[in-house]
């Protein structure tokens, strides 16, 4: 059903970002001033990646005005309700062929195995195709976005610990979902790295940590001398990747980046790391945490790994506090 089509690498060029509105104040408890400050910062956001390239925002009707003010002009509403902002995980993936067609996923988001009220958000993947006009695949596996990076030649990285795992595809081995991964996404080869399970929402979501640059280059971020389980898999999964190559042969090149230590955030449990940045059309979007020594090295290591994109540092520690950040509320639909 996917023959011909293939999953594009984050830098191919943009047709479109699409991003979710968070519309339930419950999920971020009572206080509602808080829960404005999520919605603002969102907002900023998607003002800011419009400044490159269109951007459309899933938004039930009765949201538009108050979405409007506060992502501005250059955002384009749908009418496409929502539970939350995540639109990494609740949306779909995007396909094209070499026709230039398109296609897209949708992997039956369950509220990262039932840990999140996900009524709404289950029927958005759905609508963000209708809305595009690509034909929809099922895929007969359960998951996120977030938990699947890819390079666009063939290569796709993923954690046991998001995908094998029952409170999203039970009864299914490890060798069922990556061929059913190969056939959605179009790769050849599937390079599994640890996670961790129970620890968070997203049972370890790769895109916190690992990234794809290009074919060939990782990024990888996490805490120094960390002792807990989370710096475990990171030394484990830097292992793994030190010993195997991509779809094409080619050894892994890996470039380290710390989290930042010394946030502007007064959580306690904040999400600090920089991998979770977002690659636009001509552009990078990347947290900026209030701490001058990480948020420099993040930038200036960005200039380098993506010359000849402007790097827009953003203080969104709103979203970061919630245990995502800039990657996972976006989606990009390929030109």
């Amino acid at each position: 059903m996917t023959a011909g089509f293939r999953a594009r690498a984050e830098d191919a060029p943009h047709a479109r970002t699409w991003m979710c509105w968070p519309t339930t104040q419950a999920i971020y408890g009572p206080d509602r001033a808080y829960f404005e400050d999520v919605q603002e910062t969102v907002g900023r956001l998607a003002s800011a990646i419009a400044e490159n390239e269109p951007v459309t925002m899933a938004a039930a009707k009765d949201q538009h005005a108050l979405a409007a003010r506060l992502c501005g002009p250059d955002v384009t509403l749908a009418d496409i309700p929502t539970n939350d902002m995540w639109a990494r995980d609740t949306g779909p993936v995007f396909l094209r062929n070499g026709a230039g067609e398109k296609a897209a996923v949708d992997y039956n988001f369950n509220g990262w195995g039932g840990k999140k009220r996900h009524d709404i958000d289950k029927t958005v993947a759905a609508a963000i195709a209708d809305h595009a006009g690509c034909p929809l695949i099922t895929s007969k596996v359960v998951g996120e976005g977030g938990g699947l990076e890819y390079d666009g030649e063939g290569t796709l990285l993923l954690t046991d610990s998001c995908w094998i795992n029952d409170n999203r595809n039970p009864g299914k081995s490890r060798d069922d979902i990556e061929t059913e991964l190969k056939s959605n996404l179009g790769v050849e080869k599937v390079i599994w790295l640890p996670g961790i399970r129970d620890q968070d929402d997203t049972d370890g979501h790769i895109d916190g940590v690992i990234r794809v640059i290009r074919p060939g280059l990782v990024l990888m971020s996490g805490v120094a001398n960390d002792d807990s389980d989370w710096g475990e898999a990171y030394r484990a999964s830097k292992a793994i990747l030190e010993l195997t190559t991509d779809a094409d042969g080619r050894p892994f090149e890996i470039v380290e980046l710390p989290f930042a230590e010394d946030w502007r955030s007064t959580e306690s449990d904040f999400f600090s790391g920089y991998a979770n940045y977002y690659v636009g059309n001509g552009a990078l979007y990347s947290p900026q945490f209030g701490d001058a020594r990480a948020d420099a090295k993040a930038k200036t290591t960005f200039e380098r790994l993506f010359p000849g994109r402007r790097i827009v540092m953003l203080n969104v520690d709103r979203i970061y506090e919630n245990g995502g950040g800039i990657h996972c509320v976006t989606q990009q639909e390929p030109a």
